[in-house]
């Protein structure tokens, strides 16, 4: 019975030890009207809500200024939806984010992460975009600075903020979730919920098509850690003078659960990659023998 007691207690470490997350997500608690943190280590560039958040207002529209692009020429600026179906765990690439609003620029853009779970330990995303920069007036941008590298991050599990749910924020009736994260999801399938994170790419984009990119943001990414899963790509702007609310983010770009609708554009991963089976660590495995070697030591002297 002693030994049985403490053949558990081993296992029961070892299954603690080696399977800790380090990811601690809440789903948000409305499509829009909240506010929203950013993952990034230093913080938000314009944000000015409580604890500096960004507040998604998004009372109507919204959806038709902002894009993700392959193509970085003024041939690609409305965007295309890119799927890529990979069997491995770690993939790389790059996209554009675009806009073809009536205003010329956004101020701020805000790429939104996610993904299905479980996340694990091991995963780890790396972030570098470059464009311009300027500081937000609310007038058309003066003298914006082209920075390659604006951010240069590495986001690891811990960074997911948000979630399990299958539906992200935006414009659209307060509280009704209609926006999927990849063209043709079926938010109504809870299978489909994904963990997600913010990240403040610190540049705005803009429509002067003799800039850089066409006035585009460019967003390189390298993506690893990822099993059996569905990740995707979305982006926001704020604009700290707007018609529709001031130092606020109303837009994002259009996707629709009808993979058929005009319009979309959005860039989602599905990996098929199996994880190995992790072999317990030697230092885990002394540690817990210890402690039943211990544990039954003193049973046996009582």
């Amino acid at each position: 019975m002693k030994k049985r007691m403490a053949l558990s207690i081993v296992c029961l470490t070892l299954l603690y030890m080696t399977s800790l997350s380090v990811a601690v997500a809440v789903p948000l608690v409305n499509n829009r009207q909240i506010d929203i943190a950013v993952s990034n280590d230093n913080g938000a560039q314009n944000g000015a809500g409580p604890n500096d958040t960004y507040y998604i207002d998004a009372p109507g529209g919204g959806l038709n200024q902002l894009h993700i692009s392959t193509d970085g020429t003024i041939a690609g600026l409305f965007g295309q939806v890119t799927t890529k179906n990979i069997d491995t765990s770690s993939t790389s690439g790059s996209f554009y984010v675009t806009t073809t609003g009536g205003r010329g620029f956004n101020d701020s853009l805000i790429l939104m992460f996610s993904m299905t779970g479980p996340i694990n330990d091991d995963f780890s995303l790396k972030i570098k975009s470059s464009g311009y920069q300027w500081t937000a007036t609310g007038s058309a941008p003066v003298n914006p600075a082209y920075v390659s590298g604006a951010i240069n991050e590495v986001f690891t599990a811990g960074d997911f903020m948000y979630g399990p749910q299958t539906a992200k924020p935006g414009p659209g009736t307060l509280g009704v979730w209609s926006l999927p994260f990849y063209s043709g999801q079926n938010i109504n399938d809870p299978a489909t919920a994904q963990n997600l994170m913010f990240i403040d790419l610190y540049l705005g984009n803009t429509s002067d098509r003799s800039s850089i990119d066409s006035g585009n943001a460019k967003v390189e990414f390298e993506l690893d850690g990822i099993y059996g899963s569905t990740a995707a790509f979305n982006v926001y702007s704020w604009a700290a003078v707007a018609a529709i609310g001031n130092g606020t983010i109303n837009w994002t770009n259009r996707l629709s659960t009808n993979p058929l609708e005009a319009g979309q554009s959005g860039y989602s991963i599905n990996t098929s990659a199996v994880e190995a089976v992790p072999e317990p660590n030697q230092f885990a495995l002394m540690g817990a023998g210890f402690f039943a070697f211990a544990l039954t030591r003193r049973k046996r002297s009582a």
